[in-house]
């Protein structure tokens, strides 16, 4: 058998043929700092002025400054400068309140565009196919009636594309060509691709027939841009006022206390003894009782 060699052995042929020796790993990238990438909302943040942060560490500074000043008579301050401060710390709140909005509506905007991108995008491709159709109709017409027939439909087929378009981001979306329960029953036991991706074509105002009416109207008015980005109800141009819900009085409360009920005290019994006596002199003054 092979006998193990020696540690002094092993060193000597290790100084002896140095290419043989392993060299240790280096690492280039040591010691450096990757550059972190950017974070996108911090940017966008920063297009609005100082940052939340910075915002939030100043408010938190001056509110510091002016508790400090109320609370330890040595330290006092002029009135025009507690005047200056009181109104940065305002504008402050004011600022941070404003951006902190932004950022919700930025976050809601993204997340309905995403939500409903998808039934956007098929919306205007059908509602494209349908009118490239109704001009080809229509420009192959010769009949007076069907051309003003052809005219109608073909103006509501592009509603039906800015519908799809202009619809507000920030509204929930409400679909062109909803599936119905028929459809997807068809669906289902066709295999064929026409029957499922054929909708039901229905002339004129549908989806959110209110805001398909505002499309019309923002299309006379050239303003399908400023109805996309609309917030909210009261923001979309040529929205009806919102009713006002009628409050009907509530009956008033009887405030009167009402009486308590009281419970007669309870009787503890008594032990065997004073039970016996007593009996003994019930006896006794009963004197023979019934037979006497």
């Amino acid at each position: 058998m092979s006998q193990k060699r020696k540690h002094e052995e092993v060193g000597d042929l290790d100084a002896a043929n140095p290419s043989n020796s392993k060299k240790p790993r280096s690492f280039p990238h040591a010691g450096k700092t990757r550059h972190k990438r950017p974070n996108a909302a911090k940017d966008a943040d920063s297009e609005y002025g100082a940052s939340a942060n910075a915002l939030k560490n100043r408010i938190r500074d001056l509110k510091r400054l002016l508790a400090h000043v109320d609370n330890v008579p040595k330290h006092k301050m002029s009135a025009s400068s507690r005047i200056e401060r009181e109104r940065e710390l305002a504008a402050c709140e004011h600022e941070l309140e404003e951006k902190t909005q932004r950022a919700r509506e930025s976050e809601h905007r993204k997340k309905m565009i995403g939500k409903y991108h998808q039934v956007r995008f098929f919306d205007r491709q059908k509602a494209t196919r349908v009118m490239k159709r109704l001009k080809k109709e229509l420009a192959a017409a010769e009949d007076e009636d069907e051309k003003s027939d052809l005219q109608r439909k073909l103006h509501n087929a592009e509603v039906d594309v800015n519908y799809a378009i202009s619809y507000p981001l920030m509204k929930p979306y409400s679909s062109l060509y909803p599936k119905s329960k028929k459809n997807s029953k068809t669906a289902e036991t066709d295999d064929s691709e026409e029957a499922s991706s054929k909708p039901e074509e229905t002339d004129g105002p549908k989806g959110d027939v209110m805001v398909w009416k505002m499309v019309e109207q923002a299309m006379e008015e050239g303003t399908l841009e400023t109805l996309r980005n609309s917030k909210s109800r009261d923001d979309i141009p040529g929205a009806p006022p919102k009713k006002s819900k009628s409050t009907k009085p509530k009956p008033a409360k009887d405030t009167t206390p009402k009486p308590k009920k009281t419970h007669a005290p309870l009787v503890t019994p008594a032990n065997r003894r004073e039970a016996r006596a007593a009996a003994r002199e019930a006896e006794e003054d009963s004197d023979g009782g019934f037979f006497e």
